[in-house]
């Protein structure tokens, strides 16, 4: 029997998220494999993936201090996760983020997963005291294995953190391919009926300002077509300055969506367009598959490697050919088809439990060491 333990740092961060999702998925399946186990090294957590599990303060006066205070929620948690990491009662340590809080005190193997190499790609797009790449370095260097989550991101690894080839292992993301389904969910979003669909966040290296200014030309081409944006937070006062000098202010709808709703966005929007300047993965590719949306996106880092040839590509620091990319498919029903229909091919090389099944095949291999 291997046991592994994971500790509480996105679980204390994280309410949804993808990290922590990637994460409940591989304890739940831990769960019903009968020569693994696993525990959480956090006392509470409001984390939806993982409402489920027993933890240790899921009721009562506990609960109630720890609930509106992260800052103590997230102390409790480490000094927890601390004392289950000095007890050894496990086989493998996963920390869930690269703070090295565990490093004085692991004696049993660990491995991190690393999920994008963005803060060493573009350290302009962050603060100048960010600390994430320092703890990454400092972890990731000590690690018996590191997790990428592509080749385009083990590569990062190798050249940017001099990382031995052999102590990486590529595991892709993957998706729940039994929950595929090409009926469309019912409208419920109060949205107009043609729109471009955009998901995550706006920071520097996600290129939203430069898809932004491609959309100006279409929206003059189709006056009844939209930007919808979801995911990272509301759009801020330069957000609204840039749409409103470029004039598209009013033609862009940022909405708050649960998973359901996406699935809806996905499933409606005339196409869903990824124009990031890099990424390590690049999940949304796989939901847009899954919901029969066409996908255009960056021929950059990881891209490739996901959407294969189901995918209309673009340079994303050229504006007019994201706008090229994007007409196409407005106008052109049987490239949309065809992308469709390569996008539920390309889904078949992604299947969740592939992903599970190779981490936990790596928990073993570290566990016999």
């Amino acid at each position: 029997m291997v046991k592994v333990l994971y500790d509480y740092q996105h679980f204390s961060e994280q309410r949804y998220g993808g990290i922590t999702r990637y994460f409940a998925n591989i304890i739940s399946e831990i769960h019903h494999t009968a020569d693994i186990e696993c525990e959480v090294a956090t006392l509470y957590t409001n984390n939806y993936y993982i409402k489920d599990i027993p933890l240790p303060f899921k009721s009562g006066l506990v609960k109630k201090l720890l609930s509106k205070k992260n800052k103590r929620e997230i102390k409790w948690n480490r000094a927890y996760s601390k004392y289950l990491i000095k007890r050894g009662n496990y086989d493998v340590f996963h920390p869930t983020y690269y703070h090295p809080y565990f490093l004085p005190y692991i004696k049993k193997p660990f491995v991190v997963t690393v999920h994008d190499m963005i803060h060493e790609r573009f350290p302009e797009a962050f603060l100048t005291d960010d600390i994430v790449s320092g703890y990454k370095r400092h972890v990731v260097v000590k690690a018996d294995k590191v997790i990428a989550i592509s080749n385009s991101t083990k590569n990062d690894l190798i050249e940017l953190l001099n990382i031995p080839e052999d102590r990486i292992e590529v595991i892709y993301h993957g998706v729940n391919i039994k929950e595929f389904s090409p009926v469309k969910v019912p409208r419920t979003l109060d949205i107009p009926d043609s729109f471009i669909l955009y998901v995550g966040s706006r920071d520097i290296y996600k290129n939203f300002n430069r898809l932004a200014e491609a959309l100006v030309p279409i929206f003059r081409q189709h006056d009844n077509m939209y930007l919808v944006c979801t995911g990272g937070m509301p759009f801020s006062k330069a957000d609204i300055k840039f749409l409103t000098d470029i004039d598209i202010i009013h033609r862009c709808i940022r909405l708050s969506v649960t998973d359901d709703e996406l699935t809806e966005l996905y499933q409606h929007a005339k196409a869903f367009v990824f124009p990031s300047l890099y990424e390590g993965f690049g999940f949304p590719i796989l939901e847009a598959f899954q919901n029969s949306c066409p996908v255009l996106c960056s021929n950059t880092s990881s891209f490739p490697e996901v959407g294969g040839d189901a995918v209309k590509y673009f340079d994303p620091e050229n504006v007019n050919d994201i706008s090229d990319a994007v007409l196409s498919v407005l106008v052109d029903d049987e490239l949309k088809n065809s992308l469709v229909e390569a996008g539920k091919k390309r889904l078949q090389l992604f299947p969740l439990q592939k992903c599970i099944d190779k981490t936990i095949s790596l928990y073993h291999q570290l566990a016999g060491r």
